[in-house]
C-alpha cells in the first residue's frame, strides 16, 4: 500500500482568531476573528467606522488583522474581492468597540455587513462571496479537500468543475502529474495551450503569447493553497488566450507567526511527493520559503520521474499606503515518457512501453515584484513586473515522416528556451454619486518574449540519444555529425501590448452591477531562419475584445448575464510549421472566441451553495496543433449546461454539523461549421458529465467520505474517428470511477498539528483509457485501483507576552498601530486546554 502525503504549508497565527483552538488542515490559513459591525451600514459607503486600515490586504504583516485567510472550504467569504477592482468585504458581530457605535446590536448577537472594497486584484480573495458575485462561471476548488480524495496534480484537483476538461496524459509529454492538460467549454484541453494559468495572477506560461502550452508545469500541489477556476466573464481583465478558461493558482499566504510544516504522499506504485516549509513575520518583514520535490513513478512502465520545485516570498509594508511583494520560483524536471500503445500492443499489455529511450527535462526560473500604493481613500494603484527563464526538451522516437504507423528509425531532439519580461500597472478608483457608486479599472500590460527553438535528429532509435543540445546554436554544412546536425532552426521574438478600462456600475445599493469594458490586444511576431538565413516578420495583430455583464440579486440568491471575446495569438510552433515563403502567403489568423452565459447562483442558502449556468461560445480561426501539423477550423461553436450543488446542512442544523454533500451535472453540445469537418463533435468534451460526493468531518477531527463520476464517451480528433489502428484516433468511451478515503486532523499541544488521509481511487478498478496524437501518440492507459496515504505535521511558535510587547513597540514605531486586544500565548493555551476537555474541536 502506499503512502501518500498531504500538503502541509502556512498556518496562520493563532492570534488572528478568537479563544477557539485551531481546526484547519495542517498547512491552511485558519479563519479569521469577527470584526467590526454596524448594521444597516450602506454598500456605497465604504468601510463602516471604526474598521480602519486593519481590513486592508496584507495588513498583517503591519500589525493589524490578516482578514485574507482562510479557504473556500470553510464556507466563509473571508475579505472577498469581486473581479473589475471592488470587491465584497464581511463584517461579523463580535467587536465590543462595535457595540459601542450608534444604531449597533447588542453584544454578543451576530450579525454581518458586507461593504463593496476597491482593490486592483482581479480575482480579489478567490472566495466563496467572490463566486457569488462574479457575472460568470466561476468555482474555487480547496487544495485541501482534493488531496483528501486522493488528488496528486492539478488536473485531478480541477477534473469535475463545471464545464471544466482536465485530462491526465492527452498528450504524450504529459504522462505524469508534472504537466497539466486543461480548458473549458470546447476549448481544446492539450497542455492548456487556450487557458490562461497564474500564480498569484501573474502568468506562467513559457511564453502567454507565443508558447502558452504547460508541458513544463513548473509548480507542486503543495505549493497551492485553493484554484479559482473561472469559465466565464473575464475576458476584458485578462492576456490572450482566455477561451480555454482562466485558472489562478494561490499560493500559500505569509504567516503571522512562525510556522513550520513537513508533508508528503505516495501511493502503491511509488509516484510519491514531500514538502517541507517555513513561514513568518519578523517585526514588519513577512516571509515564506517551501522546497517540493517528486519523484517515483507511475502505473506504467518507463514512467520514471524525478522534479525539484521551491517557492521563496517576501512581503514587507514600506508605509501605510505602500506595499511590497516578491515570488520567485525555481522547478527542475527529469521525466521518462512510456508513450502511447497500439490497439494490438494495448490488448495484451495495457500498461507496456514500447519506447525505452522517451524522455522529457526542463526547468524554470520566475520571479515578480508587486508593488501596491493607495494614494487616497478608495483609490489603489498596483505594478507588477514578472520575468521567466524556461527550457524543455523532449526526445521521441519517430520516423521522418512522423508517421505512427511505420517504423521507429530515428530519435528526434527537441530544445526550446523561451525568456519573458512583462510589466503591468493597474489602477482602480470609486466614483460615489447620490444613490449609487461606480469603480473605474484601468490597466495596460507589456510583455516582451524571447525564444529558440531546435530540433536535430538521431539516426538509431534503438539506441539512446548522442546529443541532447541546448537551444543556443544551430550546426550546420557538410563536416557536422548526423546526430548534431540542426533540421530546424528558429529564433523568434514577439511583443504583446494590452490595455483595458472597465466600468462596474453599483445600483440599488449594490443589488444591481452593470459592468462593462473592453481590451485592446496588439502584437507583433518576427523569426529568424537560421538555417535558410532570412528574417521572416509577421504583420501586426490584435483587436478589440469588448466585455459586457450584468449581476442582479442578493449574496444569498443572485442571477446573471454576461458576454465577452477570447484571443488567441498565433504561436511559434505554428510558425515552425507554417513559414511562408512569400509576402503573398496566407498568415495564421488569431484564434477569436465569442461568449454568451446566464445563471442562477445561491450561497449560504439552508446551507445551499449552487450555481447553474448555461452558455454558448462561438469559435472562428480555431487551431488544432500537432507536432507536426495544424488544423484551421474556419467556425466551429459549443454549447451547455453546467449545474453543481453543494449542501452543508450543518449550517442550520447544529446535529449534522461536519456533514457535506455535493452533485454536479454538465452537458456539452458542439459542432464544427466550416471546413472538411462540418458536421462534426468537437473532440474531448464528453456530452454528459455527472458527479456526486459525500463526506462527514466529526468534532475531533476523524473525516471520511466518497465520490462516484461518471465521464461519457467523446472523441479525440475533430474527424469523429471511431478507431485507429495506431491508437492515437478513435472514441474514448464512456467511463465511471469511485474513491474512498478515511483522515483525521488534529491539533495537539504546544501548537502541533496532525492530519493523515488513507483511501483509494478508482476503487471498482474500471478500465480506462485516453489517447495522444503526439509523435510518440497511441493508447495510454490510465490509472487502475490506487491506494494511497497522506501525512502532515505543522508547528506554530507562539509569541508569549514579552515577545508581543515587543512587537507591538516595534510596530508603534513603524506603519500601524499595535493591537491591545491580541491574544497572548498564555491565554491561548488555556483556551485551547479547556475546549480539549469539553471535547470540543471545533
Amino acid at each position: 500500500m502506499a503512502i501518500v502525503l498531504h500538503t502541509a504549508l502556512v498556518v496562520v497565527a493563532l492570534a488572528t482568531a478568537g479563544p477557539r483552538p485551531y481546526d484547519g488542515p495542517v498547512g491552511v490559513a485558519e479563519r479569521p476573528r469577527p470584526a467590526r459591525t454596524v448594521p444597516g451600514w450602506p454598500a456605497s459607503a465604504g468601510p463602516p467606522p471604526g474598521a480602519g486600515r486593519d481590513m486592508s490586504p496584507g495588513t498583517s504583516r503591519s500589525g493589524g488583522e490578516d482578514m485574507s485567510s482562510g479557504t473556500a472550504s470553510d464556507g466563509q467569504a473571508d475579505m472577498s474581492a469581486g473581479t473589475s477592482g471592488a470587491g465584497v468585504v464581511e463584517f461579523g458581530a463580535g467587536d465590543a468597540e462595535a457595540a459601542r457605535l450608534p444604531g449597533a446590536a447588542a453584544p454578543g448577537i451576530e450579525r454581518e455587513v458586507r461593504y463593496i472594497e476597491v482593490t486592483s486584484n482581479m480575482l480579489g480573495r478567490s472566495s466563496r462571496l467572490d463566486v457569488q458575485r462574479h457575472a460568470g462561471g466561476r468555482a474555487i476548488v480547496d487544495t485541501q479537500k482534493a488531496i483528501e480524495q486522493g488528488a496528486s496534480s492539478v488536473a485531478e484537483m480541477l477534473d469535475k468543475v463545471p464545464g471544466v476538461r482536465a485530462v491526465e496524459g492527452n498528450s504524450g509529454l504529459s504522462t505524469s502529474s508534472t504537466k497539466l492538460n486543461v480548458a473549458v467549454r470546447g476549448a481544446n484541453p492539450r497542455l492548456s495551450e487556450q487557458a490562461t494559468v497564474l500564480l498569484d495572477e501573474v502568468p506562467i506560461a513559457p511564453a502567454p503569447y507565443g508558447n502558452p502550452s504547460l508541458s513544463l508545469f513548473p509548480l507542486s500541489l503543495f505549493q497551492i493553497a485553493r484554484i479559482d477556476a473561472v469559465r466565464g466573464g473575464s475576458s476584458v481583465r485578462f492576456g490572450p488566450w482566455t477561451s480555454g478558461g482562466v485558472f489562478n493558482l494561490v499560493s500559500h499566504p505569509i504567516p503571522e507567526n512562525p510556522t513550520i510544516a513537513v508533508t508528503g504522499q505516495t501511493d502503491q506504485f511509488g509516484d510519491s511527493g514531500v514538502a517541507a516549509s517555513y513561514g513568518g513575520t519578523h517585526r514588519k518583514l513577512g516571509m515564506y520559503f517551501e522546497y517540493a520535490p517528486r519523484f517515483g513513478k507511475t502505473y506504467r512502465e518507463n514512467s520514471s520521474f524525478s522534479s525539484q520545485g521551491g517557492i521563496i516570498k517576501f512581503a514587507y509594508p514600506v508605509t501605510k499606503r505602500l506595499d511590497l511583494e516578491s515570488s520567485s520560483h525555481l522547478f527542475w524536471e527529469q521525466t521518462k515518457l512510456p508513450g502511447g500503445l497500439r490497439t494490438k500492443d494495448y490488448e495484451l499489455d495495457r500498461f507496456q512501453s514500447l519506447r525505452p529511450n522517451d524522455r522529457f527535462d526542463g526547468h524554470r526560473e520566475a520571479t515578480s515584484v508587486k508593488l501596491r500604493y493607495r494614494p487616497k481613500e478608495q483609490h489603489e494603484l498596483q505594478v507588477i513586473s514578472f520575468y521567466s527563464h524556461s527550457f524543455r526538451r523532449s526526445v521521441m522516437a519517430t520516423n521522418e515522416d512522423r508517421n505512427l504507423a511505420m517504423e521507429q528509425t530515428l530519435l528526434t531532439v527537441q530544445p526550446r528556451r523561451f525568456d519573458v519580461f512583462g510589466l503591468e500597472p493597474r489602477y482602480v478608483l470609486r466614483v460615489n454619486h447620490k444613490k449609487m457608486f461606480q469603480d473605474l479599472a484601468f490597466g495596460v500590460r507589456g510583455v516582451f518574449e524571447w525564444a529558440k527553438l531546435r530540433e536535430t535528429w538521431s539516426w538509431d532509435a534503438s539506441q539512446p540519444v548522442k546529443y541532447l543540445g541546448d537551444a543556443t546554436g544551430c550546426e550546420r554544412g557538410i563536416g557536422v555529425a548526423y546526430e548534431r546536425l540542426g533540421r530546424r532552426c528558429l529564433d523568434g521574438r514577439t511583443a504583446g501590448f494590452s490595455l483595458y478600462a472597465e466600468d462596474k456600475l453599483y445600483l440599488l445599493d449594490s443589488r444591481l452591477v452593470i459592468t462593462a469594458g473592453v481590451r485592446g490586444e496588439i502584437m507583433q511576431q518576427g523569426f529568424y531562419d537560421l538555417l535558410n538565413r532570412r528574417s521572416v516578420p509577421r504583420p501586426l495583430q490584435g483587436g478589440a475584445l469588448p466585455g459586457l455583464s450584468l449581476w442582479y440579486g442578493s449574496d444569498e440568491v443572485a442571477g446573471f448575464i454576461g458576454y465577452g471575446r477570447s484571443f488567441g495569438a498565433p504561436s511559434y510552433f505554428s510558425a515552425t510549421i507554417n513559414m511562408p515563403t512569400s509576402d503573398n502567403s496566407r498568415w495564421i489568423q488569431p484564434e477569436l472566441a465569442d461568449m454568451v452565459e446566464g445563471g442562477i447562483k445561491l450561497m449560504e442558502l439552508g446551507g445551499v451553495y449552487a450555481d447553474v449556468t448555461g452558455w454558448y461560445k462561438y469559435f472562428r480561426f480555431l487551431r488544432d496543433e500537432g507536432d507536426n501539423s495544424i488544423a484551421i477550423i474556419p467556425a466551429a461553436h459549443a454549447y451547455g449546461v453546467e449545474a453543481d450543488l453543494t449542501w452543508e446542512p450543518g449550517e442550520v442544523w447544529e446535529k449534522v454539523d461536519g456533514l457535506e454533500l455535493n452533485a454536479g451535472y454538465a452537458y456539452t453540445g458542439s459542432k464544427v461549421l466550416a471546413d472538411i469537418y462540418q458536421g462534426n463533435r468537437m473532440p474531448w468534451y464528453p456530452v454528459h458529465e455527472a458527479w456526486g460526493k459525500a463526506s462527514y468531518r466529526f468534532p475531533f477531527g476523524l473525516k471520511f467520505g466518497s465520490t462516484l463520476d461518471y465521464t461519457g464517451k467523446q472523441f479525440t480528433d475533430y474527424g469523429n474517428i471511431t478507431s485507429w489502428a495506431t491508437g492515437e484516433l478513435g472514441i474514448m468511451p464512456a467511463y465511471t470511477l469511485m474513491s474512498a478515503f478515511i483522515g483525521l486532523q488534529a491539533p495537539l499541544p504546544q501548537g502541533w498539528r496532525l492530519e493523515f488521509t488513507v483511501g483509494a481511487k478508482n476503487l471498482l478498478n474500471h478500465v480506462w483509457f485516453t489517447r495522444s496524437d503526439d509523435l510518440n501518440g497511441g493508447i495510454l492507459a490510465m490509472r487502475p485501483r490506487t491506494f494511497y496515504f497522506n501525512l502532515g505535521f505543522a508547528h506554530e511558535f507562539i509569541r508569549g507576552r514579552a515577545g508581543e510587547q515587543a512587537r507591538r513597540r516595534g510596530l508603534a514605531a513603524g506603519t500601524a498601530r499595535p493591537d491591545p486586544r491580541r491574544w497572548t500565548a498564555t491565554e491561548r493555551r488555556n483556551q485551547r486546554q479547556m475546549m480539549r476537555m469539553i471535547g470540543a474541536w471545533l
